[in-house]
């Protein structure tokens, strides 16, 4: 693949990355409640939440193409496959629990459909894939 459709791929990623920190920012004292409703008790969904939110964050500076070191961009890289594996998990525990997918926006959004959070899950997983396709650039 050419180099600007992979930084177009960050780059809308990065995008939905910083739109659902946002949504489970602004509520971030809601969000354990939330959680607890995926079949997450209080005290671990604390523990969740921060996790999930600092792994989104961790995941832009390889999305938004930050000069820093290898290191810090393979950091960066595992963190936005191991958030985006985080919200898939929650959302399935969800759906097991009987709730909805869309959880994953906090209590900001409340009224989208799960299956709305189910596609926005996988649009973001596949532009995850295209972002970390190896270019000759990314093979030094």
């Amino acid at each position: 693949m050419s180099e600007k459709v992979l930084k177009t791929a960050k780059l809308i990623l990065g995008v939905l990355i910083i739109f659902l920190l946002l949504c489970q920012l602004f509520t971030f004292e809601k969000f354990p409640e939330i959680l607890s409703g995926a079949g997450i008790n209080l005290s671990m969904s604390l523990v969740v939440m921060m996790v999930l939110v600092i792994t989104e964050l961790v995941s832009l500076p390889f999305l938004i193409g930050m000069e820093i070191s290898r290191l810090v961009i393979l950091v960066s890289r595992a963190a936005g496959f191991i958030s985006l594996g985080m919200m898939v998990a929650i959302s399935v525990a969800a759906v097991m629990n009987g709730y909805s997918s869309a959880m994953i926006f906090g209590a900001t959004l409340k009224n989208v459909s799960g299956l709305v959070g189910v596609l926005i899950l996988a649009i973001m997983w596949l532009l995850l894939i295209i972002a970390n396709i190896p270019t000759k650039k990314t093979a030094k």
